[in-house]
């Protein structure tokens, strides 16, 4: 049974990728809006941060060992967790920009708001399983 500390240490480690991964998404989101139709802006930098964060989640928060067929299970995982929470961030700010008129911006910050809840849930119990034979990788200090 995990200790209540680790749980704190793990969820802070959540939260500090968390913040480098929004803003990487709405930094990527801003810059390619400039240039293209905001859903495909949106698109592109969904996409980018869920390949992004698979390594971080994985390496440095969740610190799971996998052999290959693990990895394959998480990795299916995931696809599966975060495409169904990309497919709410992508539906989400059409909703926001197209229907209630909110500026793709704003959108963007609330549904990055919204998603980064759902992603630490659906890691922590659906994607990132601890091998209960391997042990996790060692923190770096």
């Amino acid at each position: 049974m995990k200790s209540k500390l680790f749980e704190k240490k793990e969820a802070f480690r959540f939260a500090f990728w968390g913040v480098v991964t929004t803003l990487a998404n709405y930094f990527s989101f801003f810059l390619l809006q400039k240039f293209m139709a905001y859903q495909i802006a949106n698109l592109i930098s969904i996409i980018f941060t869920k390949v992004f964060v698979y390594y971080t989640n994985k390496r440095f928060v969740f610190r799971t060992k996998t052999n290959w067929k693990g990895q394959v299970g998480e990795v299916f995982r995931y696809v599966i967790g975060r495409g169904f929470t990309g497919v709410v961030d992508f539906v989400g700010l059409i909703v926001l920009v197209d229907v209630f008129g909110i500026d793709g911006r704003i959108g963007k910050m609330v549904m990055i708001a919204v998603i980064m809840p759902l992603n630490y849930i659906l890691g922590r119990v659906f994607v990132f399983k601890k091998d209960k034979t391997a042990e996790a990788i060692p923190s770096r200090r």
